[in-house]
């Protein structure tokens, strides 16, 4: 069973191709953003590392109902670039090895012919070293942009600050195997013939 990751910066459409690759081929698709976020809910296994990490920088950190309080956190993280290591080195480690447990449980069973882990931190959490290979997704900044601010709200100077602090589109790819355009004009149809010629 393959193992690929699928990367590229915001507002590229990452989830987009995974949503493709996952309904029209035999591929299992793991989210890493998701699997980060339960994983610091109460109970999971990065919850207790965020708290002793981060409960002295700030007397909101949790909600009443003992659940970080993720936007406050992200305040802090992004503010300070040695918070967001502190966080990293809690919730990398921890998301690859799930994802290491999820590929093992699935990789006899026949159902799947690769997995494909979504992540816009492919390199920088180290999970680029137990993919086969690693997919790019790449769309012009400037529709990039029109894509956040019309489905999500972002302002530009909210934009601008995420762009700065992920790799930069030449980065991107020089360490990926593969390249998957995905401008406006790419729709269901065409992704599908896009991901089967690399597949199949």
């Amino acid at each position: 069973m393959k193992v690929i990751g699928l990367t590229g910066g915001i507002g590229c459409g990452k989830s987009f191709v995974a949503k493709i690759a996952s309904h029209f081929f035999p591929v299992l698709h793991i989210n890493t953003d998701e699997m980060a976020r339960q994983q610091m809910k109460k109970g999971g296994i990065s919850y207790n590392g965020v708290i002793r990490e981060f409960s002295q920088k700030t007397d909101d950190l949790l909600l009443p109902d003992g659940e970080i309080n993720r936007p406050v956190l992200s305040k802090i993280v992004f503010s300070d670039p040695e918070a967001l290591k502190k966080l990293d080195e809690i919730t990398h480690p921890a998301v690859i090895s799930e994802i290491q447990n999820i590929i093992k449980d699935n990789s006899d069973t026949g159902e799947y012919e690769a997995v494909l882990i979504e992540s816009a931190l492919v390199f920088e959490s180290g999970i680029d070293r137990i993919c086969d290979e690693v997919w790019y997704v790449h769309a012009p900044k400037d529709q990039r942009v029109n894509r956040l601010m019309e489905s999500r709200g972002y302002s530009r100077e909210k934009i601008d600050s995420v762009l700065s602090g992920q790799l930069s589109e030449d980065e991107f790819i020089k360490k990926s195997d593969r390249i998957i355009e995905n401008c406006d004009s790419v729709d269901v149809e065409e992704m599908v013939k896009i991901i089967a010629g690399i597949l199949i």
